[in-house]
């Protein structure tokens, strides 16, 4: 089933830019102006998703025992890739501006902070005082 959503999705996205969008506006300021936003959002989630991986891959040891993963995003929620993914469709419904960029954005925040939930109470549990009290689940200051 995620297969068939993820083409499903990949072509309502595709579609909707190659077909519906309207993007001929070359010195729209508006188009422009949110466009390098979404951009930027989307970059900067990619690379604080990628790091928090990173980081997370080189936690797994010989001795396949959990640590407590440190550093980057990871200093302020538990799941810092979930909060890349989010912020990395956040910047697409925005470079988009499109129904089929804000749905997704919204179905991956339905999808990943309840697992991110799910892991900070993983974390909370397994670490007991050692774990950071500080950190929220998927997103800094707020949850």
């Amino acid at each position: 089933m995620a297969f068939v959503y993820n083409l499903l999705n990949a072509y309502l996205q595709a579609r909707w830019v190659s077909h519906y969008g309207d993007y001929n506006e070359e010195n729209d300021w508006w188009f422009w102006g949110r466009f390098l936003v979404g951009l930027a959002v989307f970059l900067s989630g990619m690379a604080v998703n990628v790091r928090s991986d990173l980081v997370l891959v080189s936690l797994k040891g010989e001795d396949g025992g959990y640590k407590i993963p440190r550093g980057g995003m990871f200093e302020m929620v538990s799941c810092a890739n979930y909060f890349g993914e989010i912020m990395e469709w956040f910047g697409w419904a925005i470079m988009s501006w499109s129904w089929v960029g804000l749905a997704f954005f919204l179905y991956t925040c339905c999808n990943l902070v309840p697992r991110g939930r799910a892991n900070h109470r993983w974390y909370l549990e397994k670490f007991g005082e050692e774990y950071p009290r500080k950190r929220k689940a998927v997103i800094p200051f707020v949850y």
